[in-house]
């Protein structure tokens, strides 16, 4: 069970650095003046998406094997609110990688409401954290 909670927080570890990657591309590009995107910001914004992906999905894979050696019922509501938050979680990457692609094959940018939801899911990752440390201690 130990190589699962290794590569359990290393989906933790992908999934945060895509995020905070990412924050930091648009935090770079406001401050230089905003405007349409470098190329360099065209090309590390999808590797940032795949990176949140990857990681979110291996959190669920390991997630799902380790709650196999434990009692549902010992989990508590909080455990059940950790996974609301990460389905909504996914559901938003998933979202967001399905839109990145379709802009980027019609040659447009994405919508307006691409980034506000990006850092929706950053604040639903804070408080899946705090609930599976509230949780698991």
């Amino acid at each position: 069970m130990e190589i699962i909670k290794f590569f359990h927080f290393f989906g933790l570890m992908l999934g945060a650095g895509a995020g905070l990657g990412g924050m930091a591309a648009a935090i770079a590009h406001k401050r230089v003046g905003g405007g349409p995107p470098s190329d360099t910001i065209k090309a590390i914004k999808p590797i940032f998406g795949i990176f949140a992906l990857s990681g979110i999905s291996l959190l669920w894979i390991t997630g799902l094997i380790m709650t196999t050696a434990v009692d549902p019922a010992l989990l508590g509501a909080l455990f059940y609110i950790k996974l609301l938050a990460a389905a909504t979680m996914l559901a938003i990457s998933l979202l967001l990688t399905f839109v990145a692609k379709k802009s980027a094959k019609a040659g447009v940018p994405p919508p307006a409401y691409f980034d506000a939801v990006g850092r929706t899911s950053g604040l639903l990752a804070i408080v899946a954290v705090a609930l599976a440390v509230m949780v698991f201690g």
